[in-house]
């Protein structure tokens, strides 16, 4: 498969199937809760955008978002990641680089976040993130991405 056609099967809209965190034992963690929430899309001109968050975050006392207390605002924020850029295709790698301009954490603006791919039956996308710190623990978190119609 050239670089072209592996781009293009990237290309659409993304519903998140499942968000996994699994540890050096094998131990599986569900960081956005079992029922995670999601959308990803890639576009032809090498943009992108993913969202993911908890379908049981509590919602604010008060309908006027400035007025959260600390804690909605720290479960709003723990629930809820997202971000967006641009991204490229290593092939050879099996791998797609989200390069990213904006984001949810602060601290990935700027930088480049590797996903290790892998095309699964009809309209399924694999995506995983090399080991990282989380917590206190190495975590490696495994998403599944189906195509949306």
């Amino acid at each position: 498969m050239t670089q072209e056609e592996t781009g293009l099967r990237f290309v659409g809209a993304w519903r998140l199937l499942s968000c996994e965190a699994r540890d050096s034992t094998g131990q599986i963690f569900y960081p956005f809760g079992e029922r995670a929430t999601g959308q990803l899309f890639y576009d032809a001109a090498g943009n992108m955008s993913a969202q993911l968050m908890r379908t049981d975050r509590t919602r604010f006392g008060s309908r006027d978002p400035a007025l959260g207390t600390d804690a909605e605002v720290r479960d709003a924020f723990d629930g809820y990641v997202s971000y967006f850029g641009t991204y490229s295709i290593d092939d050879s790698q099996s791998n797609v680089t989200h390069h990213v301009t904006g984001a949810s954490f602060p601290n990935w603006i700027g930088i480049d976040l590797v996903r290790r791919y892998s095309f699964e039956n009809a309209g399924h996308l694999r995506l995983s993130t090399p080991p990282i710190e989380v917590g206190g623990r190495t975590l490696e978190y495994v998403l599944l991405w189906e195509r949306m119609a």
